[in-house]
C-alpha cells in the first residue's frame, strides 16, 4: 500500500515552479498517486497615501484568470489535465493548508528558497507550510 494517495504541487510561476512540478509529478508516478497542482495569487497591496488597501475585485480575478493560463500552459508541457489545476487569491500558506486540507492531499510538494541577510529574519511561505499543514510535506531547495 502507498503511503501517498493524492500529492499537491503548490507552484511558483517562475523556473521554480517547473522544477518543483517535475518532483512532484515523478513523486505521484512513483507511489501511483493524483497529482494536483496549485498556485496562489497573493492579494497586491496599494497605497494610497497613509492607508494600505488590497486590490480592487477585478483586478485581482484579472490576476487569478492570468496566473491560471499560465498555470495550464506549464501543466500542459507536463501532460497534466487542466481539471487537476487550482489557483486561489489570498495570503500563500493559509491557502496551500485549505485546500490540501480540502482535498485530503497526503504530500505537499514545494519549493524551498534559502534565504541570507536581512530577508533570513523574516516569514517564509515554505516554513509556514511545513509547520502547520496536516500531512507530510517535501521542501525543495530551489
Amino acid at each position: 500500500m502507498s503511503p501517498y494517495h493524492h500529492v499537491l504541487a503548490a507552484v511558483a510561476l517562475d523556473p521554480s515552479g517547473r522544477t518543483v512540478l517535475a518532483r512532484a509529478q515523478t513523486l505521484a508516478r512513483l507511489f501511483e498517486a493524483k497529482l494536483s497542482v496549485l498556485h496562489v495569487v497573493e492579494y497586491i497591496p496599494i497605497e494610497s497615501g497613509e492607508l494600505l488597501m488590497t486590490a480592487p475585485i477585478d483586478l485581482t480575478q484579472q490576476l487569478e484568470q492570468q496566473a491560471r493560463k499560465q498555470l495550464e500552459a506549464l501543466c500542459a508541457e507536463f501532460g497534466i489535465a487542466a481539471q487537476d489545476l487550482h489557483t486561489a487569491t489570498g495570503p500563500v500558506s493559509p491557502q496551500i493548508q485549505q485546500i490540501a486540507e480540502a482535498m485530503q492531499i497526503d504530500l505537499i510538494v514545494l519549493g524551498h528558497h534559502p534565504r541570507q541577510g536581512l530577508a533570513a529574519w523574516f516569514s517564509h511561505t515554505e516554513e509556514s507550510v511545513v509547520t502547520r499543514a496536516k500531512c507530510d510535506v517535501l521542501a525543495l531547495h530551489v
